[in-house]
């Protein structure tokens, strides 16, 4: 009996960490897809450079931080 809720507990605790994964796999995505299209439409970039790329990262770096800090909240 406690292995059937062992292998039933195991397999939900798989699901939710597959959700959990896609989601943020989603998240990530969308936001550097996000933060490279600003970075064009609003920043003073015309292609992707050196600059761009390190600037790039410390945009989602920052982005990263002011979410966690607004999920604290």
């Amino acid at each position: 009996m406690n292995e059937i809720i062992n292998n039933s507990m195991n397999k939900e605790y798989k699901i939710i960490n597959k959700i959990v994964d896609e989601v943020i796999d989603t998240l990530v995505d969308n936001m550097e897809e996000l933060t490279t299209d600003y970075m064009f439409e609003i920043g003073e970039y015309d292609e992707s450079t050196e600059k761009f790329v390190k600037d790039h990262e410390n945009i989602c770096d920052k982005v990263i931080k002011e979410l966690y800090n607004r999920i604290k909240k």
